[in-house]
């Protein structure tokens, strides 16, 4: 997954580096490139925030089966003991 994700990032490089000496002056302003900063902060953080909920979501799945296991474990041994 992650080498396809990498060969996507760098056709994309190459593909802007081409398009960069065809793109007219006015696409290559200040305002055009803060717009395209602010554009890729947005996408960065939305990124950050679903891997931190992806991460979330594992952790409370595995605090679950862990809780299941020690419960399974404790009837285990009060049905021993019984």
């Amino acid at each position: 997954m992650s080498v396809i994700v990498l060969a996507c990032v760098l056709g994309g490089m190459v593909l802007g580096m081409f398009l960069r000496n065809r793109l007219p002056k006015h696409h290559l302003s200040g305002d055009t490139k803060d717009v395209v900063k602010l554009g890729t902060g947005l996408i960065g953080t939305i990124a950050a925030l679903v891997l931190g909920l992806l991460i979330a979501s594992a952790n409370s799945t595995f605090q679950t089966q862990t809780t299941q296991v020690q419960q399974l474990t404790a009837d285990v041994v009060l049905l021993d003991h019984t």
